[in-house]
């Protein structure tokens, strides 16, 4: 594992706007982490929260190998301010396989620069021990492969930046991709490894909404609320058109479309499958999902 130095910035290094070049957009590389710190009295209780990054082989967590961890973890108090970094760490690992083309491509990563390399457990179980919540950016991907990696995880709240906030409602910001709000927000990155990665989240999610709340704030009280999922077992196929528009989706698993929703929209969805969709029956499926769940 490799210890990432963690530092303020000058609090003058701020862009300042140009009014006779109002029709250019600056961005600004990002910051060290340690400059989203609040220089505050915390108020209790203090929560560990782990912004987390992997990059894999591929995508599939049976077959595929982490090639690259990342995580830091963020001392958070009840105002969900940032009152500390708690550590900060990265590892490469070799997959005893080939690296794919495109993975190299995208990440930089080449079989040369993992060779012999191996992620420290034990160092990660402990360092992981306290965490509250983990947050990625399309948290099921790296969920998949951090339970496979660390099965003390299991049971673990997760939070995703990707699903359990609405970018364009919430922050008016166009687009999903984590690359993409980066320069929304006014900043950039220079590469697509794990702790680049988790510095990029942890900008966004220290973004300021209109309301005064913080990107990290909004999306920890979204992603804590339990939530509903409806199953429309045994819905006609004449019925999907109507299914796929109004947001379910084919587990072909389960044989049943699906949605979820918050607990107060589970009478009106009810009434929409009954009226749309099972006239005759039987009764949607409901399974509460809460963030322990909502990932997997």
């Amino acid at each position: 594992m490799t210890d990432i130095p963690i530092h303020d910035v000058d609090e003058d290094d701020t862009w300042r706007f140009d009014p006779d070049h109002a029709n250019l957009k600056i961005l600004r590389e990002v910051g060290q982490i340690g400059h989203f710190v609040r220089n505050k009295a915390a108020v209790e209780p203090i929560r560990q929260i782990c912004l987390v990054d992997t990059e894999t082989t591929g995508t599939d967590p049976q077959v595929d190998q982490i090639i690259d961890l990342a995580y830091l973890i963020l001392a958070v108090d009840d105002e969900d301010d940032i009152v500390g970094i708690v550590c900060a760490d990265q590892a490469l690992c070799d997959p005893m396989m080939p690296i794919p083309a495109r993975v190299s491509l995208l990440t930089g990563l080449t079989d040369e620069m993992v060779a012999g390399k191996a992620i420290d457990l034990d160092r990660v179980e402990l360092d992981i021990a306290s965490v509250d919540v983990f947050i990625a950016h399309n948290a099921a991907f790296d969920v998949s492969f951090v339970r496979q990696l660390l099965p003390t995880t299991q049971n673990a709240a997760w939070a995703c930046s990707l699903k359990d906030f609405d970018w364009l409602a919430d922050a008016q910001l166009g687009g999903k991709a984590l690359g993409h709000l980066l320069m929304e927000i006014g900043f950039f990155h220079s590469g697509h490894r794990a702790m680049e990665d988790v510095v990029a989240l942890l900008h966004i999610l220290s973004y300021r909404l209109a309301d005064g709340r913080t990107v990290l704030s909004a999306l920890l009280a979204n992603a804590e609320e339990d939530t509903v999922k409806v199953e429309a077992v045994g819905a006609p196929y004449s019925a999907r058109i109507q299914l796929k528009a109004r947001g379910y989706r084919w587990d072909p698993k389960g044989r049943a479309w699906w949605t979820e929703v918050a607990e107060h929209e589970v009478d009106d969805e009810e009434l929409w499958l009954g009226r749309q969709v099972l006239h005759n029956g039987p009764s949607p499926r409901l399974t509460r999902i809460t963030w322990r769940e909502r990932h997997r």
